[in-house]
């Protein structure tokens, strides 16, 4: 009986032992901004017909900024980002896999792409 409550104990904590995610993690969205001069981005996220993030900030050259947080469902996602005043990336997609990283990133030559993936 000892044995089972130990191998019970212990599965109970395995995600906490490292780098473990699930359905249950929160997407994480960033701005990644790799060109050399400061910019300011928006970031709508709608997710299932609802807004679920809505932020601006300002991102300094070779830097990173979080937009915030959503929950992930699965379903229809709409991301549309505006830097500096004009919107440069607007797309859907649809999700059945989980994901918590959703981040935009701002390339050398000032292109706008939108990256999502599993984080450790």
């Amino acid at each position: 009986m000892k044995r089972r409550q130990y191998l019970a104990t212990v599965a109970s904590l395995l995600p906490l032992a490292g780098c473990t995610g699930g359905p249950g993690d929160p997407i994480t969205m960033l701005v990644v901004n790799q060109d050399d001069g400061t910019h300011t981005v928006t970031v709508w996220a709608v997710q299932r017909e609802k807004l679920a993030v809505a932020n601006t900030v300002e991102v300094a050259t070779e830097g990173t900024a979080q937009l915030g947080q959503m929950p992930w469902k699965s379903g229809q996602y709409r991301i549309t980002v505006q830097m500096d005043g004009d919107v440069v990336f607007a797309r859907e997609f649809r999700s059945e896999e989980w994901f918590n990283q959703l981040d935009v990133f701002i390339d050398s030559d000032g292109a706008v792409e939108l990256n999502r993936g599993r984080a450790a």
